[in-house]
């Protein structure tokens, strides 16, 4: 079974998922994936054809925050780097899950609905947490308002999210509040599963 963990900005996407990994699931991360490739060598030379060398550190590597900065303020720029890169990170989970497709892996993907890529998952799961604690969260990593903002603008509402999901984690409250919703859902999928490993 595949399922997206997805959810709004600030969130907690990644802790959830460190969740689900702590209770033995197998876990995989889109923004992990997106990390390997932008070292990659002709994914770089795509990356360079696209956006010039303005987006190179001085030893070579990918200026992951320039590159940002560029594709948050031009919607043309971050449809192209979608293009890119999107595909190949969705390649890369599907291949992921084929080597146990009986097992439940969770894959967290921050633009699930937003790339129209749901249908390709089980089931959905999203992180919800009131949009003043995401923004604190957010400041707490040292994100500007603007910065918080073009990223906001250029994802779907997190209440939309939650619309869209099979399952729910409100992440606004404790730790141990978060793992027991967790294991919750970990039932649900573990119950799910269990006539298809039957027929």
């Amino acid at each position: 079974m595949l399922v997206a963990l997805t959810g709004g900005l600030g969130c907690g996407k990644s802790a959830v998922l460190k969740l689900f990994h702590d209770l033995g699931i197998k876990t995989i991360s889109a923004d992990q994936i997106v990390h390997e490739l932008l070292k990659d060598e002709s994914v770089k030379k795509r990356l360079k054809t696209m956006f010039g060398g303005q987006i190179f550190k001085k030893d070579g590597q990918i200026d992951r925050k320039r590159l940002a900065e560029i594709v948050f303020s031009s919607p043309d720029d971050k449809r192209r780097l979608e293009a890119l890169l999107h595909p190949m990170v969705y390649e890369r989970i599907i291949k992921e899950h084929e080597k146990a497709p009986d097992d439940i892996m969770v894959a967290e993907i921050p633009l699930l609905f937003e790339t129209k890529s749901e249908k390709l998952f089980d089931k959905v799961i999203t992180v919800y947490t009131p949009d003043e604690i995401a923004a604190a969260r957010l400041k707490g990593r040292g994100m500007t308002i603007d910065e918080i903002d073009a990223r906001l603008k250029s994802q779907l509402p997190v209440k939309e999210k939650v619309e869209k999901a099979d399952f729910v984690i409100d992440n606004s409250g404790s730790l141990e509040e978060t793992k027991e919703q967790v294991r919750s859902i970990l039932e649900s999928l573990k119950r799910l599963r269990e006539p298809q490993k039957d027929e």
